[in-house]
């Protein structure tokens, strides 16, 4: 739950759901930042990229269409402490893939 919360169509919005990126994400963010910030060298192209990666992990905010969810309304309604809880979640759910492959009914590689 964010801490923060965003409000969207007279609503606060704390509750959200993410998925762990994959490469595809990470290619497009970086995409989309160098066409907005002309780079992605700078401290502004940094966070603009963290938002634009934010967004495409985001599978639920509230009941915020995801389309009306870019990286732009990230930036304008998105609090750094509920960035930090986004950002915390993602990496619980990739250590908790990462423990689940620990498990004996995972396939193994076929030789």
């Amino acid at each position: 739950m964010l801490l923060d919360g965003i409000d969207h169509d007279g609503k606060r919005h704390l509750i959200f759901a993410v998925k762990i990126p994959v490469m595809r994400d990470v290619y497009d963010a970086l995409d989309e930042t160098e066409e907005a910030c002309g780079s992605t060298e700078t401290k502004g192209a940094d966070l603009y990229y963290r938002m634009a990666l934010t967004k495409r992990a985001l599978t639920q905010l509230g009941d915020i269409s995801l389309e009306d969810i870019t990286t732009d309304f990230l930036l304008d309604n998105l609090t750094s402490m509920d960035y930090d809880v986004i950002d915390s979640a993602i990496d619980d759910a990739k250590k908790k893939r990462r423990a689940e492959n620990n498990d004996e009914t995972v396939s193994e590689p076929s030789s």
